[in-house]
């Protein structure tokens, strides 16, 4: 029997999730609602470890090949405190610009005869009626899941932190994390490359901060042109770029159930993700693969299907959910890491999750816990 598949969402889960299904069977109608035009997108470039992408070409290896090609990437995370740059060995990083992961699936859709249809937001009760299965991948402010909180038991949690996201036309040498203190307040910058000439900046401050520094009686671009002054060094004298740069809180959306009916939730309509553990877009992609391989193994059964992709996926989220709430934590509270050195402030950072342990750290990362060793005893040596 020849199904019908809705995605509402065209971003990056939407389009892979459409793009797997209708490989898989050209026979189905699949098609793609998306309420943008095909050329927007908001923020700058998608950061992806070594083991996010490895992960994602078990949906097919060679539409991630293909994306793998337009990618900047380096083998070190920076971290800078105390204007200590301190560096970590042991992961692979690869970057590429928002705009052209979504044309590259965009075009990996046609070419399998999805149908995309731009500049059309769903909203409504009724909107999977047309269809066999609706797949929200509408993001974390998701309509389809808004027309049904108590159905999928949805929560939603506004966190203390406040970010914002900008660009700059500066190439940093790897992914890193920036700390600045100034009149007692702690400022942080998440920079990486994602093309040879440009970089995303993630501005963010915490709540001691957000009222200690004035921002929170500033306008958003008083905001910047602060993290302009203070990053002034990090950042070249180049000024950041705003592309709908709004400064917020970081929103944790949960979900007690994952589907209802025949819809069913993917990405951050189903559960938004941190970026202090990685990149929401890899997650999102993830859920992606797993909805399309609980309908290969379920086949036309929609409601087993359903079941299988929440029963399988749903481990993970929740362990990288565990995570995410001990990173947020860190970060809330990083006005009270400030007073480590160097060397004890990064290692600190990168056991916060409790997925690293110092063990894996002295077998991923060598070369960075041997100079932890040397700076820590040489500090507590009189």
């Amino acid at each position: 029997m020849a199904m019908h598949f809705k995605i509402v969402g065209g971003g990056p889960a939407g389009l892979y999730f459409a793009y797997l299904m209708k490989r898989s069977h050209p026979d189905y109608v699949i098609r793609v609602v998306e309420q943008n035009a095909a050329n927007a997108t908001y923020g700058f470039g998608v950061v992806l470890s070594e083991r996010a992408l490895t992960f994602l070409a078990e949906g097919d290896p060679a539409a991630i090949a293909r994306l793998s090609r337009r990618m900047e990437t380096w083998n070190v995370q920076h971290i800078v405190h105390r204007g200590v740059r301190v560096v970590v060995d042991g992961s692979s990083y690869f970057a590429i610009e928002r705009l052209a992961l979504l044309e590259e699936l965009q075009t990996r859709c046609r070419e399998a005869g999805v149908e995309v249809e731009f500049g059309r937001r769903i909203e409504s009760r009724a909107s999977g009626q047309d269809c066999d299965v609706l797949v929200a991948a509408d993001g974390a402010n998701s309509a389809i899941r808004d027309c049904h909180p108590a159905a999928f038991d949805t929560r939603i949690v506004e966190l203390e932190n406040h970010f914002a996201w900008y660009g700059v036309d500066k190439p940093y040498d790897a992914h890193t994390l920036t700390f600045v203190q100034r009149n007692r307040c702690t400022f942080c910058a998440h920079h990486y490359r994602y093309t040879p000439l440009m970089s995303t900046f993630v501005a963010e401050v915490d709540a001691p901060t957000w009222q200690g520094s004035g921002m929170s009686s500033m306008t958003d671009d008083g905001r910047k042109q602060l993290f302009e002054d203070i990053y002034r060094d990090t950042l070249g004298g180049n000024k950041l770029i705003s592309n709908r740069s709004i400064w917020c809180r970081w929103r944790l959306v949960t979900n007690g159930k994952w589907h209802y009916r025949n819809r069913v939730l993917i990405g951050d309509a189903q559960r938004s993700a941190h970026p202090s553990i990685g990149s929401g877009t890899r997650l999102a992609m993830e859920d992606s693969i797993a909805l399309w391989r609980a309908f290969e193994a379920e086949g036309t059964d929609i409601g087993a299907a359903f079941e299988r992709y929440e029963r399988e996926r749903r481990p993970i989220r929740d362990k990288l959910s565990t995570a995410a709430e001990r990173s947020i934590a860190w970060y809330e509270n990083v006005g009270s890491k400030v007073a480590l050195s160097p060397y004890e402030f990064a290692y600190d950072y990168l056991l916060r999750t409790g997925l690293m342990t110092r063990e894996r750290l002295e077998r991923d990362s060598p070369r960075f816990m041997e100079r932890y060793r040397e700076n820590v005893n040489s500090v507590k040596t009189p």
